[in-house]
């Protein structure tokens, strides 16, 4: 593992402080990015939210897009295999914040969940209001995560509601489903975090020729749908096979989701705007 903290790189661990308030509090925020074959996926997309979530939580935060890809591409230069890039920024001490980026290798799926589709559940736990804190906000004070997936352990994904009852998005990612050949998906004044891929996917629908709706969803949609896929960017489009107890199919994924799956990646290396 590469670790980047405040101007230098490492190789293997680094040591923080254990009175840094991102340790002690989760005064912090982060973004996860992924590589292709040496490139950085969506950096600029990725450095927008990083800064808007330092931005919430009263962070300063002073590098520009080009010194903060200059970083990125500087961790993955002698790595040869896809990787997964964490960037973090602490609120440090309380007056000196702590930036770290970190090299790891892929955080991605087995290949048989695009075969065989994943299993998901729906938690007791619900979306904390807007009110309380921005959904735009990616911070690592994350307890109701941990709480969520804890309960249902069984599960590759489990799927928040709002406040108010309607489907929001999963612990690690956005939620589509797929009724009448239409692709919906939640809108974003369910309370759910701008997703990256989620905005890729619905752009790749449109380009296709789908018709994609944002907007509130009723949790009994997601048992008489045809279809539900998750996006993240690790792992792009992944196929659901079962929401607790129904099954969505038995042999392959169907056929909208198969569609974008199998255009995903030619319509991203298209997109000059990702790079």
């Amino acid at each position: 593992m590469k670790v980047y903290i405040n101007d230098q790189w490492f190789d293997g661990n680094v040591q923080i402080s254990v009175t840094d308030r991102g340790f002690m509090y989760g005064e912090g925020v982060y973004e996860s990015l992924r590589t292709y074959t040496k490139k950085v996926f969506a950096p600029y997309q990725h450095y927008v939210r990083f800064k808007r979530s330092a931005e919430i939580m009263h962070l300063p935060f002073h590098l520009n897009f080009e010194r903060f890809r200059d970083i990125l591409y500087e961790g993955i230069d002698d790595i040869e295999q896809d990787c997964t890039i964490r960037v973090m920024l602490t609120a440090g001490d309380g007056k000196k914040t702590n930036f770290l980026v970190y090299i790891l290798e892929l955080q991605a799926p087995d290949e048989d969940l695009y075969t065989y589709g994943v299993n998901i559940g729906i938690s007791r736990f619900r979306k904390i209001p807007r009110v309380s804190i921005p959904p735009t906000l990616k911070t690592n004070s994350q307890a109701h995560l941990r709480l969520a997936r804890h309960e249902k352990a069984e599960f590759y994904e489990v799927i928040f509601l709002s406040h108010e009852g309607f489907v929001a998005e999963g612990s690690i990612s956005n939620i589509f489903l797929v009724e009448n050949g239409i692709v919906v998906t939640p809108s974003l004044e369910t309370g759910i975090l701008d997703g990256i891929t989620r905005n890729v996917v619905i752009e790749l629908a449109r380009s296709l020729g789908i018709v994609v709706e944002e907007r509130r969803i009723d949790v009994d949609e997601l048992f008489n749908c045809s279809e539900i896929f998750l996006t993240r960017t690790s792992a792009e489009i992944i196929p659901v096979r079962r929401i607790e107890n129904r099954v969505l199919f038995e042999s392959e994924p169907g056929g909208l989701t198969s569609l974008l799956m199998e255009n995903f990646r030619p319509y991203i290396f298209s997109d000059q705007s990702l790079w």
